[in-house]
Formats: structure tokens, sequence, C-alpha cells
């Protein structure tokens, strides 16, 4: 009898997280998630850094639907960037790249970018995001 109890609550409480599986994901299945890889030319690096992080500062002050715009420069080879971008769906990334700020970012660097690769992808735990203390 006890374990065909612990059986029950066993399958209830897998019930109970299927559920908040499913609820998770309909949350947040419009949230459009992206990694942008970025060479940078060398004699542009420190240049290119000052506008990554003015319109990454901007953008998720000024942005309700920007909700992570986290840079990564990569020990080895500094030239490369990695942006981990988060927006809320579609239409806030579209909002997002019409802004003056990141218009001012997008045209002051173009001569700077040796490579740019748009990288979309889905989060794993959608309800994590960095945690900022």
């Amino acid at each position: 009898m006890k374990r065909v109890l612990m059986a029950l609550l066993a399958l209830a409480f897998a019930a109970c997280g299927q559920q908040s599986k499913v609820d998770m994901q309909e949350k947040y299945e419009d949230r459009l998630v992206r990694l942008s890889k970025i060479e940078v030319y060398e004699e542009y690096l420190d240049e290119y850094l000052s506008f990554v992080g003015e319109v990454g500062r901007t953008s998720v002050e000024q942005e309700e639907g920007v909700l992570t715009l986290f840079s990564v420069q990569e020990k080895e080879r500094p030239c490369h960037i990695t942006i981990l971008e988060i927006y809320a769906d579609r239409a806030a990334y579209e909002h997002h790249i019409a802004t003056p700020h990141f218009q001012k970012y997008k045209q002051g660097t173009l001569h700077m970018v040796k490579s740019l690769e748009l990288c979309d992808g889905k989060a794993l735990v959608p309800d994590m995001l960095i945690k900022n203390k």
C-alpha cells in the first residue's frame, strides 16, 4: 500500500511539473533569443567596444522589450565579441533596430566589423534571466 501511495504521489508531482513546463513554454514562446557573433578589425577594437557598451546600456534602460543585451569579449581572441540578445518578441526587436541609438551604433561601426553572424536560438530554461547583483 505504501508503495502504491508513493507511486501515486510521484505521478501527481510529475503531472504538476509537466503542466508547469507547458505553461512556461507558452508564456515565453514569443521571445526572440539571438547570439550575435562579431569579429572586429583590431585597429577599431577600442572604438567598437565603446559603441557596443553605449547601445547596450541605452537599449536596456530605454526599451521595455529589450530584456538582455549582454556583450562578451573573448580572452584569447579579443577582436571576437558575442552578444546575447533577448527580446520580449519580434516586435520588440523590430522596434529596437529602428531606434536612433541602434542606428547610431550600426552606422558608426559598419567599417569596424570584419564579420557578423546572427544565430537565432531557443532558450532552454526561458524563465532564467541574468541577475544583476
